[in-house]
């Protein structure tokens, strides 16, 4: 049989295709010649069990593959298993040799895993030899079915009967409520990929809040061991607990009672009370010296009258002493014992004598008062908020041991107070609020004045 020439050529071009295909995949992937041309290098792992690699394996590095497994050996403890490397690759000698699964029916392959990206590097100093400590082999199929074996057979039937049945109640007919969580958690998902910024600093945050709360866990566990404590007293004393709640609520609707009861007059109880606070205020010395001499005179009163059926008096005569005073009543006429008439007084004439040993019960003796205070304009206009600077009162022009005796300090301080938030400034620049929370007038309305008298007991 005589080929054409055409045939010829293409049978030629067939065949030094068909050398090179050949060629190609004996060098790059079956490894032969590697070490011929210096395109390879070795490295030695020592297993136990070869873990069901086998040669021409493949070898990979961070699942790049990077060799073929070569002859394994027995060896007196175990196998000895080659490792074919291409070179040009900076693999750690630190990194570990995992024989792995590529799935559950796939082959096996080893797995180069690195500890760190630094040197050494397995083409440098000599052929390593990876050693057990640093090989990991896959769990053998007899010690998996096994293992599987003894978890099935260690679950109680009757414990796993009663789970399916509780997962049916819990689950059975709320597969829309199921469904529209799953669907929701999408949309959260979403949003805080969305807003990944702010969900990173909030996880950030978290963990601050978490080193604080390691940080105080024995504060923690000793809030939560008396809180225990405080609440299983609580749980014992619970009858007498709800008895005096049921007994506080009658007594409650007798306060409110009271306090409606005396809604007409107490304002003006307390507005009467409001003068009188002023007149003690600016007479507070001398209530204060009637305060002293007071036990004094009570206690004087119980030598006259000890109780024996006699009152025991005496006369002390003191005429003249100290003598009376005379200055200022020039040109007055004296009234003498024998005038029974009634006479107009003269209330144009007083002692002017500036020497206080005279007249000892006279003005001159008694405490002075301290002037009049005049409020700041709207400081009483019960709305908007409170001034937003403090008034002082200036007393230089007053008696300077008085005021010392009075106050403290050289003025007096007055200030607004709003009903509508509960507040007023201080001495000290700083907004008080009366109440526990202010706003009485939003809360009670015209009754808002009751919270003046049941704010303190809260």
């Amino acid at each position: 049989m005589i080929l054409k020439p055409g045939v010829k050529i293409q049978l030629l071009v067939f065949l030094i295709v068909t050398i090179l295909g050949v060629s190609y995949t004996l060098v790059r992937y079956v490894g032969v010649g590697g070490g011929v041309f210096n395109q390879t290098y070795k490295a030695y792992v020592t297993l136990p069990d070869a873990g069901g690699a086998f040669s021409n394996s493949e070898v990979t590095y961070l699942g790049v593959p990077v060799g073929r497994v070569g002859p394994i050996d027995l060896t007196g403890d175990g196998v000895k298993m080659e490792l074919v490397l291409d070179k040009g690759l900076k693999i750690p000698r630190d990194s570990i040799a995992v024989v792995a699964n590529r799935s559950a029916v796939g082959e096996q392959y080893v797995d180069l895993q690195p500890r760190s990206d630094k040197g050494p590097f397995l083409d440098e100093g000599g052929t390593h030899t990876f050693p057990p400590a640093d090989t990991r082999t896959p769990v053998r199929t007899a010690d998996l079915l096994r293992n599987l074996d003894k978890a099935v057979t260690s679950v109680n039937v009757e414990h796993l009967r009663t789970i399916v049945d509780e997962a049916y109640l819990a689950f059975n007919g709320v597969g829309d409520d199921l469904q529209s969580i799953l669907d929701n958690s999408g949309k959260i998902i979403d949003s805080a990929d969305e807003n990944f910024d702010t969900t990173s600093k909030l996880l950030d945050s978290g963990g601050t809040v978490l080193d604080a709360q390691r940080d105080n866990g024995g504060s923690l566990r000793t809030f939560a061991r008396n809180l225990a404590l405080l609440t299983e007293s609580i749980k014992n004393d619970d009858p007498a607990i709800r008895a005096d709640i049921d007994a506080i609520e009658p007594a409650v609707d007798e306060a409110d009672a009271l306090i409606d009861g005396l809604s007409g007059d107490l304002p003006v109880l307390l507005a009467n009370f409001t003068s009188l606070g002023q007149v003690m205020t600016a007479r507070q010395d001398g209530v204060r010296s009637l305060l002293i001499s007071f036990p004094f005179t009570i206690a004087g009163s119980q030598t006259v009258l000890p109780g024996d059926g006699y009152q025991h008096l005496g006369l002390a005569l003191n005429i003249d002493e100290p003598e009376p005073c005379t200055d200022g009543y020039e040109g007055t006429k004296p009234r003498w014992p024998q005038q029974t008439k009634n006479l107009p007084a003269r209330t144009d004439v007083g002692c002017t004598s500036k020497d206080r040993k005279q007249a000892v019960r006279g003005h001159k003796n008694a405490p002075k008062p301290l002037p009049d205070l005049a409020l700041p304009p709207g400081a009483l206009d019960g709305a908007g908020e409170p001034p937003a600077a403090s008034t002082r009162l200036n007393t230089d022009d007053i008696d300077e041991d008085i005021v010392y005796q009075a106050h403290s300090s050289k003025s007096v301080f007055v200030t607004g107070y709003d009903p509508t938030s509960g507040k007023y400034v201080g001495p000290d620049g700083v907004t008080y609020t009366i109440g526990s929370s202010g706003g009485a007038q939003n809360l009670l309305g015209d009754e808002s004045w009751k919270w003046l008298l049941l704010g303190p007991l809260s």
